[in-house]
């Protein structure tokens, strides 16, 4: 855990430096390990930071000539400033990043491959499910995977039974039924929420989409991307809006478009909203805003369509081509070796599931999960992380799964049907107008 706060934590201070000082001279090779290692970090909770300072720290205490710089910045740009200063020629050694990052950075030539670095710590066999493949492209492995979070529906249990409703959801129709069972918008009660107002939106409709087998995208036997959009995917992504659209409009406040991911769990938290597709990480907010009815709370596996696919959440650490790769492999090297991270993972246990084998299935880690998680570990988050993939891996890397995510692409078309009244089928077409004006 320590070693991995000090990746973050250098990832945090690093940012502002980055631009300010230039290029980290890599001394990293010898026997003696020498320089500035900077690591830009969105990991911004205060449990993470601490940790990965603790990481950078034991660090420089092992190697005394080395200083270990943290930038902590949020997620919201974070892809755009990685890619400026690659430009720039001026990165972070070491970068966390998210879901399509790997990919984008990838094909700027900005990232280094690490293959050698996994073999060391490892192999591709010690990393879970499709955790290694989500920060890889045709061109070999350009992030080291961190962490992965399965998503899963949360729900109030006592707004359930005071409706009435006593079954958990296994289609798309029950759950809708859930949440419009539960819905009192005169008592301020929602059934459901969907922050439309950041790339969080996407991430729910992704899961929806990857439910009823469309994929969006593939690519040729000569490795050029195309929008893959058959009439049966058409009929699929028009059946999938429709449904946003009336779970929305019948279920969730008005103000929805706007939400930010921060806002649907403080409602789920505060009991505004009773469901909400996430990741464990929202028992944070329920902890801090409810803690009398944090029991209250509970999940199940988002209910299936034509298949039972879905989206998982994942983070990784990428080495920059132009930084000092020596080092920074020395770091990552030392953080995945033997139970190092165990104090980073459950230092913020609801949001962090290791990548790693190893240390997915030590006692270290699992003794020391909060009771409402061990339920998931490790069945069902084995059983949602093996079947779960990103636009960025769901038929191979695709390049520009970050910017798909970061800008929000299903999400805004979802909310052009809920402002400006167009059409499910409308919605579709601006989907794959978007998806064509990548390539």
């Amino acid at each position: 855990m320590k070693k991995v706060v000090l990746a973050m934590l250098i990832v945090m201070l690093a940012v502002g430096s980055v631009f300010a000082t230039g290029q980290s001279e890599d001394k990293g090779s010898g026997s003696a390990m020498t320089g500035t290692l900077k690591i830009w970090s969105p990991l911004t909770q205060k449990e993470r930071a601490a940790e990965l300072e603790n990481l950078a720290k034991e660090f420089e205490a092992l190697n005394p000539g080395v200083k270990v710089e943290i930038t902590v910045m949020p997620w919201s740009g974070l892809l755009d400033k990685l890619m400026a200063s690659i430009m720039a020629g001026n990165p972070p050694d070491i970068a966390i990043v998210g879901q399509g990052y790997p990919q984008t950075l990838a094909a700027s030539g900005g990232l280094m491959e690490l293959s050698d670095l996994i073999a060391k710590v490892g192999g591709k066999d010690a990393f879970l499910g499709t955790s290694l493949s989500l920060g890889s492209t045709e061109d070999g492995i350009y992030s080291m995977p961190l962490y992965i979070t399965p998503v899963v529906a949360y729900y109030r249990q006592s707004y359930l039974d005071a409706a009435g409703y006593d079954k958990i959801p296994t289609t798309w129709e029950d759950y809708y039924e859930m949440c419009k069972a539960v819905t009192d918008p005169a008592n301020n009660r929602y059934g459901f929420g969907i922050p439309l107002g950041d790339h969080h939106g996407t991430k729910t409709i992704w899961s929806f989409l990857q439910a009823n087998n469309v994929d969006l995208v593939n690519v040729d036997e000569n490795g050029k991307w195309y929008v893959d959009i058959d009439d049966e995917d058409r009929a699929a992504m028009v059946e999938t809006y429709k449904y946003f659209y009336k779970l929305v409009k019948d279920c969730a406040p008005a103000g929805v478009t706007s939400y930010t991911q921060t806002n649907v769990r403080e409602m789920v938290a505060t009991g505004i909203i009773m469901s909400r597709i996430d990741t464990p990480e929202i028992y944070y907010n329920v902890a801090k805003m409810d803690p009398d009815h944090f029991d209250d709370v509970k999940y199940f596996r988002v209910p299936g369509r034509k298949s039972n696919r879905s989206y998982m959440g994942w983070v990784g650490m990428s080495v920059m081509t132009k930084g000092n790769t020596g080092l920074a492999s020395k770091f990552i090297e030392y953080c995945y070796a033997g139970d190092t991270l165990v104090d980073f993972y459950v230092s913020y246990p609801h949001a962090m599931f290791p990548a790693n084998k190893a240390i997915f299935e030590a006692a270290a880690y699992r003794d020391h999960l909060p009771k409402e998680l061990q339920e998931m570990v490790p069945d069902l988050a084995l059983d949602i992380l093996s079947s779960s993939a990103s636009i960025a891996m769901a038929n191979g890397p695709f390049p520009y799964a970050g910017e798909v995510e970061s800008k929000n692409y299903l999400g805004n078309a979802l909310t052009r049907m809920l402002v400006n009244g167009i059409s499910a089928e409308e919605a579709v077409d601006g989907v794959v107008a978007d998806l064509n004006g990548l390539f």
